[in-house]
């Protein structure tokens, strides 16, 4: 690869970083009075503004597609699963169960994609099993899974379809594929909010969640978010799932640091095991698709 096509390599893990801060902002909404899957809309609802400036200063490249609106609606949709699985399990299990999705990436590239099955990507599963049968001590029976677990599972399985798609569609920009990203989520995450039973909130203050929404969706999503999707279509689906595991490292080490959650040696090894089975991705990747 030239110096040029780890570009995107670089980005997405770097993205990877700053979206295993994704918790911070929100349980300090969810303190401030929005709980559940509200916290993942506002955020969006922060973005939206600067994802429709960004979508309508451009004016080439506005092609619309069936598969990059569901992708953008499967990008959104994962996006407001984790959300509300940080708020219903720890950050460690929503982060490691999220991505068990290299494993449904690999499974797509398989069935619909044509890649042949290499010894590297059956120890790359293995690793990554280990690293979630870690975290969860050894207790991975349906009786130890709580709703934020199930979200995060589910999750990962949402990114994997939405990577996939938009790898192998069109190329209509990052911009529009985070407008749709960012739409596709607030719509999911207000369903999802009363789906379980969580009416619209009315904190008793709203100027404070409003303007940590406002900030956090500008600021934070939006470039995190376009700059992902930039590089998901530059990468394939499972080198980008892999490569995404670095949210593991900031997303735990700063969960553990200022949260009460529980991290021992299984949660440490389980994580090595995962950010493992990244590397064996990353250090001999799948060829790249004709450009579209």
């Amino acid at each position: 690869m030239t110096r040029t096509s780890y570009l995107p390599v670089w980005l997405a893990f770097i993205c990877a970083l700053f979206w295993g801060l994704w918790w911070l902002p929100v349980r300090a909404l969810e303190s401030s009075g929005l709980d559940g899957a509200w916290a993942g809309t506002a955020m969006n609802a922060g973005a939206l503004p600067v994802l429709l400036l960004l979508f309508f200063a451009r004016r080439a490249n506005r092609r619309i597609d069936l598969r990059v609106m569901a992708s953008g609606a499967l990008i959104g949709g994962a996006m407001m699963l984790y959300s509300a699985a940080i708020t219903e399990t720890t950050v460690v299990r929503a982060v490691l169960l999220f991505y068990l999705a290299p494993a449904w990436a690999i499974a797509i590239e398989w069935m619909f994609m044509g890649r042949r099955l290499r010894w590297i990507n059956g120890l790359a599963l293995l690793l990554a099993a280990g690293g979630v049968t870690l975290i969860f001590r050894g207790q991975i029976s349906l009786s130890h899974w709580n709703a934020g677990d199930l979200l995060a599972l589910l999750s990962g399985m949402c990114w994997a379809v939405g990577s996939a798609l938009i790898f192998t569609g069109p190329d209509i920009g990052a911009r529009t594929l985070g407008l749709f990203g960012c739409t596709g989520g607030m719509v999911i995450g207000a369903i999802l909010a009363f789906g379980t039973g969580h009416s619209l909130p009315t904190p008793a203050d709203p100027l404070e969640p409003m303007l940590l929404a406002l900030a956090s969706g500008m600021l934070y999503i939006a470039p995190v978010l376009v700059v992902t999707l930039w590089s998901a279509r530059r990468l394939n689906p499972t080198l980008l799932s892999f490569l995404l595991t670095g949210e593991i490292i900031s997303g735990i080490s700063t969960s553990a640091f200022f949260l009460s959650e529980p991290f021992g040696w299984p949660e440490l090894a389980g994580s090595a095991l995962v950010i493992c089975a990244a590397l064996t991705e990353v250090l001999r990747p799948a060829p790249k698709p004709a450009a579209a």
